[in-house]
């Protein structure tokens, strides 16, 4: 739920998605998303990274800390959610000695659907992306919920995304599950309504595969679904359900990672971002350690 967007399991569709998985699968005569199987290369780590909603609580209390921490388990490149004591360019100029003593990279920035139709606000993020360096400033929600209203995000990210390709960043949307369980008159999705009213030189995508496959796509339909629009999906939320569509640690769930992954390195995704919207504090566990660790472990399929 980055940025504080509503996420409606429908979880009927995801076992579904599950059983349809775990068909192909059998079918293929090849393991889960375990670790330990067999299969291809795996994720290099200069690819893995982290939303820093995961540890939101923690980074915000005590941010070098938590930076020193993550750092520590492997991370190097981080996507925020806010920073502490405000989002502003101001708090990002005091981020950014942070990443640099720990040899830390922003990736990304995620920040809500009103901010990027605010020309004032907008200019704000640029100036905030070249402070961290990013490569892209990302919506993570706030359109309204209706085909109506994706079909009228699409020009208004194209007008947002043409000023940031303008400052030498891009522009990402990322999905929850209602823009795959919603559908317009036509019978589209609002997924696709965004696709078809947006450029996609102006506009690139940030999959969330726990929420899509959340929504009942299966693993393969991730898959097709990244193969539709090579090019333009760049990131990836790499987040984990358990068997009931509640939020998993990475690595404990029941998404098909190495399948979907495997894809994806083919596909030309280029950041593979865990999240759990379910929080936890590097300063006092070891959860996001060991999600980093399953993942630059995972051999992919």
């Amino acid at each position: 739920m980055c940025g504080g967007a509503p996420v409606v399991v429908d979880r009927r569709r995801f076992l579904r998605g599950v059983a349809a998985t775990a068909a192909g699968v059998a079918a293929a005569g090849i393991g889960t998303g375990s670790a330990a199987a067999a299969g291809g290369g795996r994720i290099p780590n200069t690819k893995i990274g982290l939303q820093m909603y995961s540890v939101r609580d923690a980074f915000m209390s005590q941010p070098e800390a938590v930076l020193r921490a993550l750092a520590r388990a492997g991370y190097r490149n981080l996507e925020f959610a806010g920073f502490p004591g405000g989002t502003d360019p101001a708090h990002a100029r005091q981020i950014r000695p942070l990443l640099d003593r720990y040899g830390l990279r922003a990736v990304s920035s995620h920040h809500g659907y009103a901010e990027f139709t605010d020309p004032e606000r907008l200019d704000q993020l640029i100036e905030m992306g070249r402070i961290l360096g990013q490569r892209y400033l990302v919506c993570p929600g706030g359109v309204p919920d209706t085909a109506e209203g994706f079909a009228a995000a699409g020009p208004a990210f194209n007008r947002a995304g043409e000023k940031i390709r303008r400052a030498g960043m891009k522009l990402g949307y990322h999905n929850h599950t209602s823009e795959f369980l919603g559908h317009g008159p036509d019978g589209r999705t609002f997924y696709q309504i965004l696709l078809d009213g947006s450029d996609p030189s102006l506009l690139y995508l940030e999959l969330d595969m726990g929420w899509s496959s959340a929504a009942g796509l299966s693993a393969q339909d991730n898959v097709d679904l990244m193969r539709a629009n090579r090019g333009r999906m760049l990131l990836a939320h790499v987040k984990d359900l358990d068997a009931n569509g509640n939020l998993a640690d990475l690595g404990t769930g029941v998404v098909d990672y190495r399948t979907i992954l495997g894809a994806a390195t083919r596909l030309g995704m280029r950041e593979f971002i865990i999240e759990n919207d379910d929080q936890s504090n590097p300063l006092s566990d070891s959860r996001a350690g060991r999600m980093h660790d399953y993942l630059a472990a995972l051999r992919l399929g």
